[in-house]
């Protein structure tokens, strides 16, 4: 479990460091603890950081070994979400929660002494409420820096006293806080009479440049992947099948020879034609049966290779290059005992790849560089240290909108309940659901004064993405089709506003070509990648001759981004049945002749270009438009 009390908050660092979820979007209200098997670590905890000392009167997660799990004065009812201290006297220790959701209550019987109160929200919600008819003191020895302070972690967090509670509470000695809220999207989280000297400022955050690191094993051959489609994208996958064996809690055996199969998403590696990195997906028990997963065989097979090692990564700069770089924790010497911080280059960009969450991420190919530039951990993390040696992280400060640091350096407060009833004033508007293709966006109003909701609309969802021309043919100049974006209720969304164009590379010669459009800003997420193709330019027929049995055809030369020329005829004048084709390889030929034709029948025949290229290491044919077709008539 992570300890958040080892975190010392103090003023200073409230305006240096911003928690990364300082612009996470606010969420729902929740109630009760978290508990969440996946990634829950909901607790309530007296922590003394004198001697290092846990007591957890609830934990969602088991505590460590040792660790005591009842304190004297205090007891945690889960049914009400509520921590009644009684006379508890525990002055040297802090209350400590984490993911108790927005309805956690402390209630107060008699007096109770701590040295502080810290609540976390840790994306799920972290309230408190002080209820009941005794007093509770705060850090009267002054021996914690800060008294009360919330971290709301991207919820709507609230600090609030009901009822005839009172909280006499004492600030740190030295540039100490009575009460601290960081990062909040609630100006007025402290819901309580008393507080003198409240301040507000606009929060701040580093946006660090990230990636996911990806290092490719391409030693050998690879391993050779059947490929699949799914109808609904255009990714290709592989899966690999097996057995394992699975084993009871105790070590014992539970079954042998479990059949198996994994997933893959096959992600083209960065030059390395025709090799593709094994993204695993999920493992499933059974046997694999393509089409009730969704897939498709090409019939085709590709050379997959498997990760040597993934980790996300921040990006640095090397100043005298002006390249981009990142540093990963590897072994030195592969003795598995002695590790550094080694550079690694960016070889190029594999893909992005979206979580069962939604969240989206980048996955980069990284190489080991061969300058052989290394850092011990100290060194790495030591900003000072590594802008000296010519390293510097890419990101920037900018200030988070609608979030605040809320404090009160007063020294001290009796805190008693808030009686005035709030008018919803001044009213927020905030994007809980972002809109897709597929699902409907929610803009939800609350009230900046007391956080209640007020009311939900919807953003359409985005119904229309389109090129204004699927074809073009070849005129030598970069060919760049515009794009059309609406949503369900027929708007145009703004490029650059609310979505990106992404067009790939070239774009001038006979091929095809990609538009990646990606929806972006406050109210969208998607993306949809669509092609185009440039033709070759045609030619038309100069003249015909009749032979017996035969016909000479010739036609005037397009070498320009072409390959040859295919010639039609029929004696069907529509070409609707009957019809025949004949290819002529080279692009410098003007003529050819059809033979064992019928005697004294007439005959239509047309003419086209074609030009073979290479797209991912097959050959594909664009053909131009044809000709206007020529009667001949057989002798």
């Amino acid at each position: 479990m992570t300890m958040k009390h080892f975190r010392r908050l103090t003023f200073l660092l409230s305006f240096i460091f911003i928690l990364t979820v300082g612009g996470v979007a606010a969420m729902a209200a929740n109630n009760g603890p978290c508990e969440d098997e996946e990634w829950s670590f909901a607790y309530v905890e007296f922590y003394n950081p004198d001697n290092n000392e846990a007591i957890y009167v609830y934990s969602f997660r088991t505590p460590q070994a040792g660790t005591t799990t009842s304190a004297k004065g205090a007891v945690y009812d889960k049914s009400t979400n509520t921590l009644t201290l009684t006379n508890c006297n525990l002055p040297d220790y802090r209350v400590v929660t984490n993911m108790m959701g927005d309805d956690f209550k402390i209630k107060l019987v008699g007096t109770s002494h701590v040295s502080a109160l810290y609540a976390w929200g840790d994306g799920y919600g972290g309230s408190v409420e002080i209820v009941g008819d005794g007093k509770l003191y705060v850090n009267e020895k002054q021996k914690s820096t800060d008294a009360i302070v919330l971290q709301p972690e991207g919820t709507r967090s609230y600090f609030k006293i009901s009822g005839n509670a009172e909280v006499h509470a004492f600030a740190g000695k030295t540039d100490g806080n009575l009460v601290l809220a960081m990062n909040t999207t609630v100006a007025d989280c402290f819901a309580v009479n008393g507080l003198t000297g409240l301040q507000k400022t606009q929060a701040t955050r580093m946006n660090y440049e990230q990636i996911q690191s990806i290092e490719i094993d391409l030693s050998g051959e690879g391993d050779i992947c059947q490929v699949y489609k799914k109808a609904d994208d255009k990714k290709l996958y592989t899966v690999t099948e097996g057995v394992r064996t699975e084993y009871n809690p105790d070590g014992t055996i539970k079954a042998e020879n479990v059949r198996i199969y994994t997933e893959y998403e096959l992600m083209p590696i960065p030059g390395n034609d025709g090799k593709y990195y094994m993204h695993e997906l999920k493992t499933t028990e059974g046997t694999f049966n393509a089409e009730e997963c969704g897939y498709t065989d090409t019939q085709e097979s590709v050379a997959g290779y498997s990760l040597r090692s993934s980790s996300p990564a921040y990006v640095y700069i090397e100043e005298k290059t002006g390249d981009k770089c990142v540093f990963l924790y590897n072994s030195i010497d592969n003795n598995y005992k002695d590790y550094a911080y080694f550079k690694y280059d960016i070889a190029g960009v594999l893909g992005d790849v979206t979580d069962k969450y939604g969240n989206v991420s980048s996955y980069y190919m990284v190489e080991k560089s061969e300058d052989n530039v290394s850092f011990t951990r100290d060194q790495y993390y030591s900003n000072e240290y590594m802008l000296s040696q010519g390293y510097k992280v890419s990101g920037e400060l900018e200030y988070i909108q609608n979030t605040y640091v809320v404090y009160s350096n007063a020294a001290s407060g009796v805190l008693t309940a808030k009686t005035t009833v709030c008018k919803h004033a001044t009213k927020v508007n905030t994007v809980t659901t972002k809109a897709t293709m597929s699902k409907a966006g929610v803009i939800t109003t609350t009230c900046r004064s007391c956080g209640k909701k007020l009311s939900t609309s919807r953003i359409s969802k985005v119904s229309t993405i389109k090129l204004n021309a699927a074809s073009y043919v070849y005129n030598g100049k970069v060919r760049t089709p515009a794009v059309t974006v609406k949503d369900a209720a027929g708007n145009i969304l703004t490029k650059n506003k609310d979505y990106k164009a992404t067009y790939s590379a070239g774009r001038k010669n006979v091929g095809k070509y990609s538009v990646k459009v990606t929806l972006c800003g406050n109210k969208y997420k998607d993306s949809k990648t669509m092609y185009f193709t440039i033709n070759p330019k045609g030619t038309t027929i100069a003249a015909t001759a009749s032979g017996k049995g035969s016909m000479t055809v010739r036609w005037n030369k397009q070498m320009t981004q072409t390959t040859g020329y295919q010639l039609q005829y029929c004696a069907n004048k529509n070409f609707r049945s009957g019809t025949k084709v004949k290819t002529v390889s080279k692009n410098k030929t003007i003529r050819t002749s059809v033979k064992k034709l019928a005697s004294r029948k007439t005959y239509y025949v047309r003419v086209r270009t074609y030009k073979t290229v290479k797209i991912n290491g097959k050959s594909v044919t664009f053909y131009s438009a044809w000709s206007k077709a020529k009667s001949v008539k057989v002798k």
